[in-house]
């Protein structure tokens, strides 16, 4: 009995087997296999195309920031060196050692008031250039979500 069992069930298997294999559903099941292999492929190449440009747009961010900050390196250095050749021309023709000494002494304090102005400036420029930055990466990273969502919700 066992042994009939077993054959039944093998010959319902084969026939099922064969059945599942004919011509028409071995084309409709390739058929599917492509469209879905398409299907991702677009869906990668469109996410690899974002995120380029995604990294694009950050980096330009990132530059312009940079850019800026050199900027006012160059702005604050340039200052402070024509502060320095004002100073030495004016010690230059002063008439005592006096009022060099005085020239000498103004400098420093101007330098220093000045050195920590800029410097304040500039952190709080190097502050503001981080945050955009960063919103940048936030929005392009939000976007970027809400659009995989919105895939993932259509299939």
């Amino acid at each position: 009995m066992n042994q009939q069992f077993g054959k039944q069930a093998s010959d319902q298997a084969e026939k099922l087997f064969k059945d599942a294999l004919t011509a028409g559903n071995v084309r409709a099941f390739t058929e599917k296999g492509v469209v879905a292999t398409q299907e991702f492929y677009a869906k990668t190449v469109t996410a690899a195309q974002d995120n380029a440009k995604a990294l694009t747009e950050v980096a330009e961010t990132a530059w312009g920031s940079t850019k800026m900050l050199n900027d006012k390196i160059v702005q604050n250095l340039t200052c402070n060196v024509e502060a320095a050749f004002a100073t030495a021309q004016a010690m230059a023709t002063a008439k005592s050692l006096s009022e060099i000494a005085k020239l000498q002494m103004d400098f420093i304090q101007k330098l220093a008031t000045q050195a920590t102005e800029q410097t304040k400036e500039f952190v709080d420029l190097s502050a503001r250039a981080t945050q955009h930055v960063f919103e940048k990466t936030q929005t392009i990273a939000t976007k970027s979500f809400k659009s995989t969502s919105s895939d993932s919700s259509r299939e």
